[in-house]
């Protein structure tokens, strides 16, 4: 909430605001602001944290930046719950490109991992170290559109990575992967090849991208074939091998497995081998992003080539552009996918 100077103008919060409202010294409103918690009780934090909300306030850029109002750095949050978030290679490939580009031109990356809203939260009361940055988040899309809403606040250019942006801040860009059109062809390839009954492993974790794949491959097959759907815990490799092969076994007529990524499409290779089911012979399987692992299977694994690392550059790029020309208007990227053919359907 600003503040109106004598001459009428709008202010910005300060550091003696927060404390005055939280009826604290400045020291300690710094101490939350910078996790320095040895000194400072619950209540007190818990204080310091609503006047900080209460007034939407945003701590001042470092020093050594100011005279440019420049940090020289893209941030890259991801909200995940997984504590090893960085073990999934598309956000891997994502902060890669990023990243590489950045060094081009002098800029550094800045990666964020949230596993919850309350560490949002957090994340949102302290110092920001870059200006402007990238977004991936997982969960139900009504979550989704509050992470985006909620780091709308900070006024800094914002890419959103494979999902859509909320349709009330249209200053936000975006860029995804054509994730309907793989899908899309994976089932033409598998239709062709006499598929009757599919099924798609997708991941416990909602994803966006995921969700686009599953609803592709149901709307191109139409009623060509029946697709029906399987939840794998993908953060547990084994017992994603383990739930594939329990529904195969429960559905001996399937002539397919679709992938919603590498990952499974490896875990239902290997669900198939448990099953004695030869592949292709007894069962086709494909994956999705067709990362570097993807060759390793045999037969190798059908996929779609992913053009992750490329995203994490332009996401880059876009971001530069709008920091150097606040005009430029949001950017909103869809990137090609392409077809890996492998042995995995024939």
């Amino acid at each position: 909430m600003a503040k109106k100077s004598a001459r009428g103008r709008s202010t910005k919060p300060s550091l003696k605001d927060v404390a005055k409202l939280a009826n604290v010294s400045v020291m300690t409103v710094s101490n939350v602001i910078n996790l320095r918690m040895a000194r400072v009780g619950d209540e007190v934090a818990a204080r310091v944290r609503e006047a900080i909300r209460e007034l939407d306030y945003r701590p001042q850029r470092s020093g050594r930046s100011l005279r440019l109002q420049r940090e020289f750095a893209l941030g890259l949050t991801v909200l995940h719950p997984d504590h090893r978030f960085l073990d999934d290679p598309y956000i891997t490939q994502v902060a890669a490109g990023m990243s590489n580009y950045l060094a081009t031109i002098g800029y550094s990356l800045v990666v964020n991992g949230l596993r919850n809203m309350e560490a949002l939260d957090t994340l949102m009361e302290r110092s920001f170290g870059y200006d402007g940055f990238a977004v991936m988040v997982s969960g139900e899309r009504e979550q989704r559109l509050q992470v985006y809403h909620t780091l709308a606040r900070l006024n800094l250019p914002m890419v959103v990575v494979q999902d859509d942006p909320p349709p009330d801040l249209p200053e936000i860009s975006s860029v995804r992967q054509d994730d309907g059109a793989g899908a899309g062809m994976l089932v033409e390839r598998l239709l062709q090849k006499g598929a009757k009954r599919i099924l798609f492993a997708a991941s416990r974790q909602i994803w966006p991208a995921m969700e686009r794949r599953a609803a592709a491959a149901a709307a191109a097959a139409g009623n060509r074939a029946r697709i029906d759907y399987l939840s794998c815990s993908e953060d547990d490799f084994e017992a994603s091998i383990g739930q594939i092969e329990s529904w195969l076994r429960a559905h001996p007529n399937a002539d397919a497995v679709m992938g919603g990524n590498d990952q499974l499409g490896l875990a239902a290779m290997q669900a198939a081998e448990r099953c004695g089911l030869s592949v292709p012979g007894d069962l086709m399987i494909t994956g999705y992003n067709a990362f570097l692992f993807q060759k390793f299977s045999k037969p190798t694994l059908c996929s779609v080539a992913s053009p992750a690392y490329e995203i994490g550059q332009e996401i880059s790029k876009i971001l530069i552009g709008l920091i150097k020309d606040e005009r430029a208007g949001p950017h909103h990227l869809m990137m090609p996918v392409n077809v890996v053919e492998g042995g995995s359907i024939g």
